[in-house]
């Protein structure tokens, strides 16, 4: 019996295409691979086992996501973070979240009342990471930190706002990553951060609309001020490992 060619038609090439993209931009806001460095098709191909013409696919759509950058002489690079961005990032995620969550406390039911209650629990009684080699444990927290905030604007009533609303959130958390182990480390700032998501939480189900969104534009702020805090550390971290393509 003679063995025949396999076929890959147009929708596996396709279902492959988002399958490594969505891998890749996990990997990417996670911090596995580092700001500045050269993604190189050889060896993305090889760890991610996939071949080149998926790979192109993803890296373009992770272009139009701002994760990656493409430069003629360079080829696709991860995007850099620096404090100018993340400033910029954090006024418009604070305006675009206050105002979804303005909105979902004006519409929002029970059972959103009773999901910001469940996604607030199991925040609050998630493992906090030692070491950002521990990427379980960061993995974990992360997954519950998003589920919390997302559950504070879900009943906003537009899929728009949820949308920007999240590629923003996903963008802070390269940052966020970088010195989340300074948080855990920090009993008063962990406090801080725990006081500040309950209190967000209790304000936005008892419709108090002023207070949640004043809570949550210090928490971001918070989260900011311990970022630029530990920048100079923390960007000399991201950027070894890096050689040429380190700057």
């Amino acid at each position: 019996m003679s063995l025949q060619p396999v076929v890959t038609n147009d929708d596996d090439a396709t279902t492959l295409g988002i399958e490594i993209y969505a891998r890749l931009r996990r990997d990417l806001i996670a911090g596995h691979h580092k700001p500045g460095e050269r993604l190189r098709f050889r060896q993305l191909s090889a760890a991610y086992s996939v071949g080149i013409a998926p790979l192109r696919e993803a890296l373009s759509r992770l272009v139009s996501d701002q994760l990656v950058r493409f430069e003629g002489h360079r080829g696709y690079t991860v995007a850099p973070l620096s404090l100018s961005d993340l400033n910029d990032l954090c006024a418009l995620r604070t305006e675009l979240s206050c105002n979804a969550l303005r909105r979902s406390i004006a519409q929002g039911d029970e059972d959103w009342e009773a999901e910001i209650l469940a996604a607030l629990h199991r925040l609050e009684r998630a493992p906090l990471p030692h070491s950002v080699e521990d990427r379980k444990t960061v993995d974990e927290w992360e997954q519950r930190h998003d589920r919390f905030h997302y559950s504070l604007i879900a009943a906003c009533g537009s899929p728009w706002l949820l949308h920007f609303c999240g590629a923003l959130s996903d963008h802070f958390q390269r940052y966020r990553r970088a010195v989340i182990v300074v948080t855990s480390s920090s009993e008063a700032l962990l406090k801080r951060v725990r006081e500040q998501h309950r209190t967000v939480a209790e304000a936005a189900i008892a419709r108090d609309a002023e207070r949640a969104t004043t809570v949550l534009a210090e928490h971001f702020r918070g989260s900011v001020e311990v970022v630029i805090r530990n920048y100079e550390e923390v960007s000399r971290s991201l950027s070894a490992g890096n050689g040429d393509d380190g700057r």
